[in-house]
């Protein structure tokens, strides 16, 4: 399950771009698949458990396939599911998951001054919650080195009744960039959400597609 505290070290996230693909079956009319960010809850007896939670605090949806072990993902990663559901929930069809490009991570704290963090620019397409889940949908320029991308808390504001957040995106090493490519993350936030004075997280993006929106403000979830 995610970690319900903060965590402190640098992660470097290497955008592998990666797509796990199912057997598919081509008769099967694409609109009726949903692509929708899920929890992997685990492996047991033939079947993979996912975790859908719905917009805002609409509810979750405990899922069941019956299908291969998923090897390169682990209980309590986010992934891009696409699937289908069968007859009635919870008994779905996975058609494939990305991970690859998908930054699932706890929210961090800052260990130096919040302005000393680099934060290369994104392309916004969407950010929401979903329960205590921050995600992000966005292009990043490629390149061929590691990179961070997470959410990290400003510790300022841990006992604000809003507490900063900040889009770290560090192409760290890269010095040669060549296309813009979509990215996806959904950072648990459950830490700072249930700190007693918490009522919203603002969330601070230095986006070009709206450059003019500097914040994202999410209110705390329903108890």
């Amino acid at each position: 399950m995610p970690k319900v505290c903060f965590t402190y070290p640098l992660l470097l996230l290497a955008i592998a771009f990666a797509m796990t693909a199912c057997d598919a079956n081509p008769d099967l009319a694409t609109e009726q698949r949903r692509y929708d960010m899920v929890t992997y809850m685990g492996y047991h007896d033939g079947e993979a458990a996912w975790q859908f939670i719905r917009p805002g605090d609409e509810g979750v949806d405990n899922m069941v396939a019956t299908m291969d072990e998923p090897t390169d993902i682990r209980p309590g990663q986010r992934v891009l599911l696409s699937y289908s559901v069968e007859t009635a929930l919870p008994r779905i069809t996975v058609w494939g998951y990305t991970y690859g490009n998908v930054a699932s991570d706890s929210l961090r704290v800052n260990v130096k001054p919040v302005e000393e963090y680099a934060k290369h620019p994104i392309k916004l397409g969407a950010l929401w919650r979903t329960g205590n889940y921050i995600n992000l949908r966005c292009e990043v320029e490629y390149t061929d080195k590691v990179r961070a991308l997470y959410m990290m808390a400003d510790r300022a504001t841990l006992d604000h009744d809003t507490i900063d957040v900040h889009l770290i995106h560090d192409l760290i090493a890269a010095t040669n960039t060549y296309f813009w490519r979509t990215c996806y993350g959904s950072f648990y936030a459950g830490a700072a959400f249930s700190r007693s004075r918490c009522k919203a997280i603002r969330v601070h993006v230095n986006d070009l597609t709206y450059p003019e929106v500097k914040t994202y403000v999410f209110a705390r979830p329903k108890q």
